[in-house]
């Protein structure tokens, strides 16, 4: 029954091969003890009155966090710590399913002003002021303490 929930849900975006792997990677088999295929998810949704289709449906509001990346010039590893961050946004419909950011999200602020900062300076500063603040860390307080590891 969980496995048939996640077809539902995953249907109205994502394509068969795409439910059936993350099926699999959940540890679901078929009633038969079998793995997941494309085959055997269309079968499902067919005996289940399940609407959905064999490719995923292209969602311009949505896109994987590759996708994010190509879209504003930048890495994945970037995306990743814009989310990390709470900057960003990021949905999946279940567990090891894939992750979708808004389309909105990414033309949004502080987004917007982050990623220009980082193509105009090549550093990702994720609060305003950051390196400001950092530079204080090595500036204020250099009295007799630091001095010694100065020396």
């Amino acid at each position: 029954m969980e496995a048939l929930e996640i077809i539902r849900r995953m249907a109205v975006r994502y394509g068969d091969d795409q439910i059936a792997s993350v099926l699999n990677r959940r540890g679901y088999s078929t009633g038969k003890g079998k793995r997941w295929n494309q085959t055997r998810v269309a079968t499902a949704r067919r005996n289940h009155s399940i609407a959905g289709q064999k490719r995923a449906l292209h969602d311009p509001e949505r896109v994987s966090l590759s996708e994010a990346a190509r879209i504003c010039g930048v890495s994945h590893h970037t995306i990743q710590r814009l989310v990390e961050a709470g900057l960003l946004k990021c949905e999946q419909i279940t567990p090891r399913a894939p992750w979708e950011v808004s389309r909105r999200d990414l033309d949004a602020e502080p987004i917007r002003s982050v990623i220009e900062g980082l193509h105009r300076t090549g550093k990702l500063i994720l609060q305003g002021g950051c390196a400001e603040d950092q530079l204080a860390l090595f500036t204020e307080n250099q009295g007799d303490d630091n001095a010694r590891y100065l020396e």
